[in-house]
């Protein structure tokens, strides 16, 4: 396979195909061995605004720092990927609701600190953040819809 294949040459993570493939596997945990999981979405917020006031860089760049903070406070069983655009995945086996609410909390305040200096310009980071777990009757394409349909949500009490 292309080195492609499963990461976001952008970012550096994994992207889309290698979540869902990874989301197959743990859905498999799931309905085996009754494992908890749950999946979190981040979306960054007016990245097109961004984009379109301070350039394309500015937003790759805040894509890509983005990036690095999810992926620098995630376990090694987790998963970090680019979905595409200006969303983030990220699928955390063996923990329930309680935990991940606990993770939202920790990754929102690692977001909300941060800003990005770009040609000059500071760039505040914001995100909208929504969750769901993982049943063993889930499909793969439920769980995508369910957690779309949350982050739209979540957007639009951010806005």
């Amino acid at each position: 396979m292309e080195p492609h294949t499963y990461h976001d040459p952008l970012t550096g993570i994994s992207n889309r195909r290698f979540f869902v493939d990874a989301l197959e596997i743990q859905r498999e945990r799931c309905r085996t061995i009754g494992d908890n999981c749950a999946i979190l979405f981040v979306e960054i917020d007016k990245l097109k605004t961004i984009n379109d006031t301070f350039g394309r860089e500015a937003g790759d760049a805040l894509l890509s720092r983005v990036a690095k903070i999810l992926a620098d406070h995630i376990r090694e069983a987790d998963v970090v990927a680019r979905i595409g655009g200006d969303e983030f995945g990220l699928l955390f086996p063996h923990l329930n609701g309680d935990q991940i609410e606990d993770k939202i909390d920790f990754l929102f305040a690692q977001l909300a600190g941060e800003r990005l200096v770009h040609a000059g310009q500071d760039i505040p980071v914001a995100a909208s953040i929504a969750y769901c777990c993982m049943g063993p009757q889930d499909t793969i394409d439920g769980l995508m819809s369910r957690i779309d349909f949350m982050t739209y949500r979540a957007k639009s009490f951010a806005a």
